[in-house]
């Protein structure tokens, strides 16, 4: 059973006619929040010592999570569906490039009921109740105007190998984490695009031989603002990339680069001068050479 103000709970049994409100939050890993609700006027709700919660309408319509109460740890999956217009925008990106260039990896998302006392008027107990709360997997469909998602419960947490280190000669780390301790900000460069640009090659001056291999390219003006790719390869006239462009870049459009990591013990050391933090067992002999 979900808790509730006793506000809420007095209303409900007091009350004949009460108005309801769907509010969502969704949270990004790098903190960005925002908060959307499916009825017809903003929900404002008042935080003690801060500014208010306010759940905007008419922008982002989402439809799911639903309220589940189950006996045991089964993991909650549900899929929802979200709705936007043209001009819906998240950090300055419009909701499909958001949703297609993985800017909600590792979100979470948030479903809550607030109580009021007349269709947009003061949220009853000054707390919404909480029905969902989860992380968002996969996105599974995304059009122009709507894309379908994934989401479990936070239980899915739990769903992990164990033991967590595992002997291989690859390094365990991921480039940029905690445990890798590289900075992301500290290891890219600022470029502009060359001459004659195609869509899986963007020619650079700065470039250099293997530098930018299995990094990331991020394009800041242009038809391909907020775009993110994987570099497959960087040579000393430019960077040629994983997956295509939707859009042909033109000269001049500007970018970050970041480098990237095969994980290698040489990569590691030459790249990065960071073979203190190396997690990688390379020295492990293969079962082939194992003694018994």
């Amino acid at each position: 059973m979900k808790a509730a103000p006793s506000a809420v709970i007095s209303a409900l049994q007091s009350s004949r006619e009460l108005a309801f409100a769907d509010c969502f939050t969704i949270t990004f890993p790098d903190s960005t929040v925002v908060r959307y609700t499916n009825a017809q006027y903003n929900v404002t709700i008042p935080v003690s010592g801060g500014p208010a919660l306010v759940y905007v309408a008419g922008d982002i319509l989402i439809d799911g999570l639903k309220l589940k109460q189950t006996s045991g740890i089964d993991i909650d999956e549900q899929t929802i569906d979200i709705s936007f217009k043209p001009t819906s925008t998240i950090a300055g990106l419009s909701w499909p490039i958001a949703a297609r260039e993985g800017r909600f990896d590792g979100a979470t998302i948030e479903r809550a009921r607030a109580v009021l006392t007349a269709p947009g008027g003061a949220v009853i107990g000054g707390a919404a109740v909480v029905t969902f709360h989860g992380l968002v997997a996969t996105i599974d469909n995304i059009g122009r105007l709507s894309c379908k998602m994934t989401v479990k419960s936070m239980l899915n947490k739990l769903a992990v190998d164990m033991p967590r280190d595992i002997w291989q000669p690859s390094c365990l780390n991921t480039l940029y984490d905690g445990l890798c301790t590289m900075v992301k900000a500290a290891n890219g460069a600022s470029g502009t695009v060359g001459t004659s640009p195609t869509l899986t090659f963007i020619p650079w001056s700065g470039s250099a031989a293997g530098t930018y291999d299995q990094g990331t390219i991020t394009f800041e003006s242009g038809a391909n603002v907020g775009v993110v790719r994987t570099v497959r390869q960087s040579t000393t006239s430019g960077l040629t990339l994983l997956r295509p462009l939707d859009y042909l870049p033109s000269a001049g459009d500007s970018f970050v680069v970041y480098k990237g990591c095969d994980k290698s013990m040489a990569t590691c050391q030459n790249r990065f001068n960071n073979l203190a933090n190396f997690r990688g067992f390379p020295f492990v002999p293969p079962p082939e050479l194992a003694m018994y």
